[in-house]
């Protein structure tokens, strides 16, 4: 009895798809290597990106309660000043000027003020005023903190995009090495739609930003 053997030209085709399938499960490892590693950098940006947003958070609130517990210091002498100067006590008001600040001080001395001895404008027009420079500092790392946090979800964002790459192409790669265990007329449609899963995989990682923080 003679042996049965496939067509030479089966035996070509066979050979051919392996071929195929063999690029298709190489460039579907090193895809699925690279969005891994690609997820976990992104991930540990996140984490970076969120702590210094944390950092400059927690700066600008320290610095906004400072100016607050400054402002209300010198507000409330400046109104005791105020109503001693108006009563007429100036020893008084002498005894509360010296508990004033350096820029409460420089203020009163250098401001205009009417007929009754009042300053015509209010401290928080001065642009020497300290407690401004406190409140723009404050600011300036609040807006820091609002990017770095805007930052830190795109990062997560992106880090979630490369794990759906990875398991798409681990999809493929698993795809690949179960079209080698069937015959010509179902590896055939196998092998096209692993192709198409490789593809569209490679395309999205492409235009899916990178990073190489280690």
């Amino acid at each position: 009895m003679l042996p049965i053997t496939e067509p030479s030209h089966d035996v070509a085709a066979r050979d051919r798809g392996d071929t195929v399938l063999a690029l298709i499960a190489a460039v579907s490892m090193l895809a699925f290597a690279w969005a891994g590693f690609q997820s976990a950098e992104w991930i540990r940006e996140r984490f970076l990106l969120s702590d210094r947003a944390a950092v400059a958070s927690e700066q600008s609130l320290k610095l906004a309660a400072e100016a607050d517990r400054l402002e209300e210091r010198d507000t409330n002498l400046f109104v005791e000043w105020l109503i001693a100067i108006d009563a007429g006590n100036p020893q008084t008001a002498e005894i509360v000027f010296d508990l004033f600040r350096s820029p409460l001080k420089e203020f009163v001395r250098t401001v205009d003020v009417d007929e009754q001895g009042l300053p015509t404008e209010s401290i928080y027009e001065s642009v020497e005023y300290d407690v401004l420079d406190l409140r723009e500092q404050s600011a300036a790392l609040d807006r820091e903190s609002n990017e770095q946090s805007s930052a830190s979800r795109k990062a997560s964002d992106i880090a979630a995009r490369y794990g759906g790459l990875g398991i798409l192409f681990a999809a493929a790669l698993a795809s690949s090495g179960v079209a080698t265990r069937f015959g010509l007329r179902v590896r055939r449609p196998l092998i096209i739609v692993t192709a198409g899963l490789l593809t569209v995989g490679l395309v999205a990682m492409a235009i899916t930003p990178f990073t190489m923080l280690t």
